[in-house]
């Protein structure tokens, strides 16, 4: 929750600099996600998935962003995001297994919860040669992602329950472009990535952006996308997982 606020705050800081400074662009926007997630996580003990063992399913989330370019060229840009990823499940397991401490037995009761919220730090720059004619934004970084894993099993029938708990800072590269071809739609490509020793994580979003309202200060928009999310983890701190999150979401906001 903390870093939550701190995100907003530095979000809101930066959008009132920036309305203040000529010649800086931005962005402020939010958004509604609709997280399916499938895959397995394993804790000393045995893979559990997250379907059937760990009875998750789909759930609705936000999340928020804010975004500042300046016109210095040796200093990079940056973006702030925030996504919450929380989820929770009751339900019969369809096999034994084993997670942490305790042992789950087949057609036994288990409560779970899964968090993967993420923390966004990107410094960026725009690729000016691409940029030239105005219709194609490029632009290539590095994004640190800091990401709260946990993850909790409670056998019902006894009480009995164990959990872990991660924060994960991962470096990725980052990359994006958007196509202009009229000035009142836009369509957005953004990724980041990382793979090393058995690891890797990375996202792809596609998105389609219309700006029903134009104004010489700011413009309106709205995004409707298509986030998927991929995260491998090889037995960092006993803990091992293979997750995809597929996300379809809608947002909306402003650029200046």
């Amino acid at each position: 929750m903390k870093k939550t606020a701190g995100l907003l705050l530095a979000g809101g800081f930066l959008f009132s600099s920036a309305m203040a400074v000529p010649a800086v662009d931005g962005e402020l926007s939010a958004g509604y996600i609709k997280q399916d997630i499938d895959g397995w996580i394993n804790y000393k003990g045995d893979s559990a998935d997250v379907d059937s063992d760990l009875n998750i399913g789909t759930e609705n989330s936000y999340f928020i962003r804010a975004k500042l370019e300046h016109p210095i060229p040796i200093l990079p840009n940056i973006k702030l995001q925030y996504l919450r990823m929380r989820f929770s499940g009751d339900g019969t397991v369809s096999r034994t297994f084993t997670f942490g401490n305790i042992t789950v037995n087949v057609d036994e009761r288990v409560r779970t919860k899964l968090d993967l919220d993420h923390y966004d730090f990107v410094l960026f720059y725009n690729l000016p040669f691409i940029n030239a004619l105005q219709v194609i934004d490029a632009e290539f970084g590095l994004n640190v992602r800091v990401i709260d894993f946990y993850a909790w099993v409670q056998r019902v029938s006894t009480g009995e329950e164990d959990s872990v708990s991660l924060t994960l800072p991962i470096p990725m590269l980052h990359g994006s472009l958007e196509l202009k071809p009229l000035s009142f739609i836009s369509f957005l490509v953004e990724a980041n990535g990382i793979a090393y020793q058995g690891n890797h994580y990375y996202d792809v979003s596609g998105e389609v952006r219309l700006k029903p309202i134009r104004t010489l200060v700011l413009d309106v928009f709205v995004g409707l996308g298509y986030r998927y999310e991929k995260l491998k983890i090889d037995d960092i701190d006993d803990t091992s997982a293979d997750i995809k999150v597929k996300q379809p979401y809608i947002q909306a906001g402003i650029l200046f």
